[in-house]
C-alpha cells in the first residue's frame, strides 16, 4: 500500500508539472537588428529579459530572430497577419501599415509616449488596434539624447547649405531634408559607406548612438551638426489577437515590462551617444555647433516638416488632440 501511495504520488507530481509547463504562454519575438551590434536591438532584449524574469511560469518571449528572418521593412505587415507575436524596431518602420504610428518621434515627453496608462500612450494603443496591432510602447533616450543627427562630408552655418546636396534619409527624416531644398537619396546601412566615399552622397541621418561608428562612417564623413531631430529609439508591438487572447494577469507583465524598459532607455541611448561622439571627435571629426538664431531656424523646419506629413494623415481635429496630448505628457514628467 506504501509503494502504491509513493507511485501514485510521483505520478500525480509529474502530471501537475506537465500541466504547468504547458500553462505558460510562450511568445515568440522578432527584431529589426539583431542584439550585439545595434544599441537599439537591446530594446527588445531587455523587454524579453523583463518579461521572462517578471512572468516566471506564466508567460515567457523566445527570440526567433531579425533580418536573417525576414526584411525589417517586412516584419510590421507579418506581425500583424500573426507570423510571429511580438515585435521590436524602428517606430518609423510602421508607416506603411499604420500611417502616423511614428507620431511620437515628435513627442517632448521624457518618456515618448508617456508610458502604459497614460491618455497619450492610449491614443496610440487605440490607432494601432484599428490596423491589427497592439502597440506595447517606444522606448527612447530623453529628448535630444538618441535622437537623429546630421553628418556631413561638408561644413555648414546654416540650413540653407544643405540646398543641392544629396542626403541620404531614414523614412522618418526625408521630410525635413527635402523641406530643407536637399535631395533625399534612401539607401540601406550596408550602402551607406560606399555612397559617402565616392560622393554619391554628401551627408546622412542617423541616430548616432546607435552604432555610428560600427559601421565605420567616421571614416567618410567630416562633421556632426548638434542639433537633435527625431526622437528614434525602439518600438515594440504585439499581434492583437495574440495579445486579445491573454489573461489580463499575463497583459499586465507585459505593460509592466515595457515600463522598466522604457526607464532603461533613457540611460543606455545616453551612454550610448556619449561613446559614439567620443569615438566621432577621436577620428577626426569637427562637432558643428549652429549660432542661437540658426539653431531655432533649423530645429522650426525639422518640426514643421513633420507636422506637415502628419497633415496629410491625421485630420485637423486629431492633430489637435495629439498636441494637447503631447503637452499633458511633457507637463507630467
Amino acid at each position: 500500500m506504501r509503494i502504491r501511495t509513493t507511485l501514485t504520488g510521483g505520478i500525480l507530481a509529474l502530471v501537475l508539472t506537465a500541466v504547468a509547463a504547458q500553462a505558460e504562454v510562450q511568445l515568440r519575438m522578432v527584431g529589426a537588428w539583431a542584439p550585439g551590434f545595434s544599441p537599439t536591438a537591446e530594446i527588445g532584449k531587455s523587454f524579453m529579459e523583463n518579461v521572462n524574469r517578471l512572468g516566471e511560469g506564466k508567460v515567457s518571449i523566445q527570440f526567433i530572430g531579425a533580418d536573417d528572418v525576414m526584411p525589417p521593412l517586412d516584419q510590421p505587415e507579418a506581425l500583424v497577419n500573426g507570423v510571429f507575436d511580438v515585435w521590436y524596431g524602428a517606430p518609423n518602420y510602421w508607416a506603411g501599415v499604420v500611417p502616423g504610428g511614428d507620431i511620437t518621434e515628435l513627442s517632448p515627453a521624457k518618456i515618448p509616449d508617456g508610458g502604459p496608462g497614460t491618455p497619450l500612450y492610449d491614443f496610440l494603443v487605440e490607432a494601432f488596434a484599428a490596423k491589427g496591432v497592439r502597440y506595447l510602447g517606444h522606448a527612447a533616450g530623453v529628448p535630444g539624447v538618441g535622437a537623429h543627427y546630421m553628418t556631413t562630408r561638408f561644413p555648414l552655418t546654416s540650413i540653407d547649405d544643405l540646398k543641392g546636396h544629396p542626403v541620404r534619409v531614414t523614412p522618418l527624416s526625408r521630410h525635413f531634408v527635402q523641406k530643407a531644398g536637399a535631395e533625399s537619396i534612401t539607401l540601406p546601412p550596408s550602402e551607406i559607406f560606399l555612397a559617402l566615399d565616392r560622393g554619391t552622397v554628401d551627408a546622412m541621418t542617423w541616430p548616432i548612438a546607435d552604432a555610428y561608428t560600427r559601421y565605420g562612417w567616421q571614416d567618410v564623413t567630416k562633421y556632426l551638426v548638434d542639433q537633435p531631430m527625431y526622437r528614434s529609439g525602439g518600438g515594440l508591438a504585439m499581434n492583437l489577437d495574440k495579445w486579445n487572447a491573454l489573461e489580463p494577469e499575463i497583459q499586465q507583465i507585459l505593460l509592466d515590462s515595457v515600463k522598466e524598459t522604457q526607464l532603461f532607455a533613457q540611460t543606455w541611448f545616453a551612454d550610448n551617444q556619449d561613446e559614439q561622439v567620443g569615438l566621432m571627435k577621436a577620428a577626426g571629426m569637427e562637432v558643428i555647433t549652429l549660432d542661437p538664431a540658426e539653431a531655432e531656424r533649423w530645429n522650426q523646419v525639422v518640426v514643421d516638416a513633420l507636422w506637415a506629413y502628419y497633415d496629410t494623415i491625421y485630420s485637423p481635429e486629431q492633430i489637435a488632440t495629439i498636441k494637447d496630448l503631447f503637452a499633458a505628457a511633457a507637463q507630467a514628467d
